[in-house]
């Protein structure tokens, strides 16, 4: 696994490697300029494509998200789904991570923390263990001191599932738009490197292309 780099040294090493690649470019001829432009273009019509397609995914995700909310919504009752039922201890179970590409720009990458599954209680065979234990000594349970409660109950809520703050029994409509903006969050990173790509061979190709017409005003 790559780890990821911080923002700012990803954009350094991405200057720094445009620069190299300019200063190698400069001693290409003209036939080998020529070439290098004709690659630069068609690997440009490649991003661009790909870009407006992963753009009109991504349109469709955001879309069909929020429809899916208001449909939950006019199930649950607007109260019901609002930021009013936050946990008050939250942490994001998704992160963003930054690295620079060969190609000089930098790429975006999305890490999921999973979601541990809780336990279920089971009630009654407890109950009807502690029936047959009644004419025995009763062993009381040790209060539980407040911080490590505290504790647990943010321990708990750090990696419960967002839908549970909703409630126990959640419309398939609410789990559809937790579903559809959880791809989108694929998609938007996915958006945001292409276009860095996108920006980086724009740039390179320009240079080349300066490079070539100045070339061609020398020799001619």
């Amino acid at each position: 696994t790559e780890k990821p780099l911080p923002c700012s040294s990803a954009l350094g090493r991405s200057r720094d490697s445009q620069r190299d690649s300019g200063e190698s470019d400069r001693r290409m001829g003209p036939a080998e300029l020529c070439e290098r432009l004709d690659e630069l273009l068609l690997r440009l019509m490649d991003e661009l494509e790909s870009l407006q397609g992963k753009r009109e995914a991504l349109n469709q995700h955001i879309e069909k998200g929020w429809l899916c909310l208001s449909q939950a919504r006019y199930s649950m009752g607007n109260k019901s789904v609002s930021s009013l039922n936050y946990s008050p201890h939250m942490s994001p179970l998704t992160l963003l991570h930054c690295r620079s590409a060969q190609e000089g720009h930098t790429c975006f990458h999305v890490k999921r923390q999973e979601v541990e599954p809780q336990e279920v209680e089971v009630i009654g065979a407890l109950d009807q263990k502690g029936l047959r234990r009644r004419k025995g000594p009763v062993e009381t349970p040790k209060p539980q001191s407040t911080e490590s409660a505290a504790q647990k109950g943010h321990t708990d809520s750090l990696t419960q599932d967002p839908l549970r703050w909703f409630g126990v029994l959640v419309p398939q409509s609410l789990r559809q738009a937790q579903s559809t903006f959880r791809e989108g969050i694929l998609l938007a990173a996915e958006v945001a490197s292409l276009q860095n790509s996108v920006d980086t061979t724009q740039r390179e190709w320009r240079l080349l292309l300066a490079q070539k017409q100045e070339l061609l005003a020398q020799t001619g």
